[in-house]
């Protein structure tokens, strides 16, 4: 019966350390992942907005030319 005991008490402190896991991990994991989305959105941005200067940089020496 002892043993059983044992049991028990390491199965409710795994349950008690999962929600905590639950509780605080996953939104601080959540909110690493919206950080790493807007980083790589906002160098899209910055590369399609590269493309287009050099488009129009392009243009301009063509038309000087």
């Amino acid at each position: 019966m002892r043993a059983f005991g044992t049991v028990a008490v390491a199965a409710i402190s795994g349950v008690v350390l999962w929600q905590l896991f639950t509780t605080i991990l996953l939104p601080l994991l959540g909110v690493a992942i919206g950080l790493l989305a807007m980083a790589a959105k906002l160098a899209l941005i910055a590369a399609v907005g590269f493309f287009i200067y050099s488009l129009i940089k392009k243009r301009r020496e063509q038309a000087e030319a």
